[in-house]
């Protein structure tokens, strides 16, 4: 069954028709600042997409907890979508089936189902875009948590001698975030594979400062996962997900916290971090996994 997925950022809204993983007539849109141009917006997508391919459903994965009947429940980085029920929002424009999910539990239910966590049985993938997500799998189930909010990373706490919202996870490990700082480090556009491009080249100290900070951030909290779940895997999606560079720097810090003492390397079991396997289509892929309302 062909499905339209939809994958609401705090930055950009992505979509594309998907039949069997594989993505067809691909759109990236700058997401609207306000509820009304938000769903004059949703209305555009679904009727262009119509014109090139027939699908029987909407799959969207949004920032926020989600209800079963498919209310979000804070919008994350985009409050404006605070109990609006997405379903209804849609019905006036498309009759078929809906099917709404957290952005990260989407991801991972991706990577579960058809990614690089298949056959796993206690897992998590880390998803890096405007916010941070994180997406569990426990006992071989996506685990959402008693209020719908198991994996809500973007307020976990980083540093409390950090002041503002910088001390909290979703702030100050932004991959969207990261991208321009290093962009007005090294005096460029903020364009993700560029500058990355760039960071390879660079002998800019302060700039590979402000990656390799960002790494050991991430690998710190991939380690605390580690010793309070014991999961098998974790992997990272996002669009920032795709540079090999992360992946390599992440776990080269990762592995450092094994060095520290011998009664780490004795006691904590390491694992495999990896990117996702669907990267930056992670969300898209796995809204289609989600639960019809």
């Amino acid at each position: 069954m062909k499905t339209l997925s939809i994958d609401i950022g705090g930055t950009f809204i992505k979509s594309a028709v998907i039949n069997e993983s594989k993505l067809f007539d691909k759109k990236r849109v700058s997401t609207p600042t306000n509820l009304l141009a938000f769903t004059d917006l949703l209305q555009e997508l679904i009727e262009d997409h119509q014109q090139e391919a027939t699908f029987e459903k909407v799959a969207l994965a949004v920032p926020g907890a989600v209800t079963d009947s498919g209310t979000v429940e804070f919008g994350g980085a985009l409050p404006y979508l605070n109990q609006v029920n997405l379903p209804a929002l849609i019905r006036p424009f498309f009759s078929g089936q809906v099917a709404v999910e957290n952005d990260a539990k989407a991801a991972t239910l991706g990577e579960l189902m058809k990614g690089n966590l298949q056959n796993t049985k206690n897992a998590a993938a880390l998803i890096l875009g405007t916010g941070v997500g994180l997406g569990l799998v426990l006992d071989g189930q996506l685990f959402k948590g008693t209020h719908r909010q198991a994996g809500e990373i973007s307020f976990l706490i980083r540093d409390r001698a950090i002041l503002g919202v910088d001390s909290f996870v979703g702030k100050g490990l932004s991959a969207v975030v990261l991208i321009t700082k290093l962009a007005n480090t090294l005096d460029m556009p903020a364009e993700g594979p560029l500058v990355f491009e760039k960071l390879q080249e660079t002998t800019n100290e302060e700039a590979k400062k402000i990656f390799q900070a960002y790494c050991n951030e991430l690998a710190v909290i991939c380690f605390n996962l580690q010793t309070i779940l014991d999961v098998e895997k974790i992997v990272i999606g996002g669009g920032i997900s795709q540079q090999k560079l992360l992946i390599e720097t992440v776990n080269k810090a990762y592995n450092q916290f094994f060095q520290v003492s011998p009664i780490i390397e004795q006691t904590v079991q390491k694992i495999p971090i990896e990117a996702a396997a669907f990267k930056a289509d992670a969300n898209l892929i796995g809204a289609v996994e989600g639960t019809n309302v």
